[in-house]
């Protein structure tokens, strides 16, 4: 009876050890350099700007992450939309922030404004893209 409940212990507690969720990152569809407009399905998407990057720089210590934000315009049947994205320190920031657009059948996130800050680059030194991925 012990060689039982020690088996069903064992068996048990295998089955209850703690997971680590494995996560995959998207997969990119397109990387949108400053300037450029790119065509996903009959929606024009213009990268125009950067608002604004106060991410904290990866060779430095900082109190706050930062944040970054771009302005992109969006076109579609005939009609421009333009929208500001964010990116919060090394998080590409809330869904619902950075959602390009939603199709019949996808939706179009950016995933990262690259590249990350580094303090011996200048802002204006720096090429700017955005990732987008399918969701």
């Amino acid at each position: 009876m012990k060689l039982k409940i020690l088996i069903l212990v064992v068996l048990i507690s295998n089955t209850l050890v703690a997971q680590e969720p494995q996560t995959t990152p998207p997969v990119i569809v397109a990387k949108i350099a400053l300037g450029e407009t790119v065509l996903f399905e009959s929606t024009a998407i213009s990268f125009k700007g950067v608002i604004e990057d106060s991410r904290c720089p990866k060779n430095v210590d900082c109190i706050w992450a930062g944040q970054a934000k771009v302005l992109v315009a969006i076109k579609s049947n005939g009609t421009t939309t333009e929208k500001d994205l964010v990116f919060h320190g090394t998080n590409f920031g809330q869904e619902s922030e950075n959602t390009l657009f939603v199709s019949d059948t996808k939706k179009y996130i950016v995933y990262r404004l690259s590249p990350y800050p580094v303090s011996t680059v200048s802002p204006d030194k720096r090429n700017y893209f955005l990732e987008v991925y399918l969701k």
